[in-house]
């Protein structure tokens, strides 16, 4: 997103933008309505970027993502469009696999909320770094808790 990349979800963008024009406009200097101006000429002009590589640097540089030795995928059950999205249940799959102790254990989401996803499409994947963690996660799994709901296609 800060890198501007043409490929970086759309809504990800308008949404980072939004709640940074919400912030700006705490400002006394900032007339209402204009935040979102302001926060899209810092992102689109790259001094998003560079405030963000200054406070990396500030905290010892930008780090390698680590890479979970234990990964498993999972796939819809069925066609149709993702319509909820369990954050509590990603946040209890990710402390099962060892977040935040475990630095490359978590989960990473393949679909965004209102995709539309045909049977067998990866909707996650679990990372953690023992597979007893990992299994962990995929019990709570099975006992049924949902992560995405989908509505079937008609």
């Amino acid at each position: 997103m800060l890198n501007r990349d043409k490929h970086a979800p759309l809504d990800l963008r308008e949404r980072a933008l939004a709640l940074a024009a919400h912030v700006i406009e705490f400002s006394a200097n900032v007339r209402p309505g204009q935040g979102k101006v302001i926060a899209t000429d810092i992102l689109d002009s790259g001094k998003a970027l560079l405030k963000f590589q200054a406070i990396c640097k500030a905290q010892g540089g930008m780090r390698d993502i680590p890479v979970a030795p234990f990964t498993h995928t999972i796939e819809s059950i069925q066609s149709g469009t993702i319509i909820n999205i369990d954050n509590r249940h990603i946040a209890r799959l990710a402390k099962l696999a060892g977040a935040p102790k475990s630095k490359s254990a978590g989960v990473l989401l393949l679909t965004p909320l209102h995709t539309i996803v045909e049977k067998s499409q990866p909707l996650f994947t679990l990372h953690a770094e023992t597979q007893s963690e990992l299994n962990y996660a995929l019990d709570f799994l099975k006992q049924g808790h949902e992560i995405f709901q989908i509505e079937a296609s008609s």
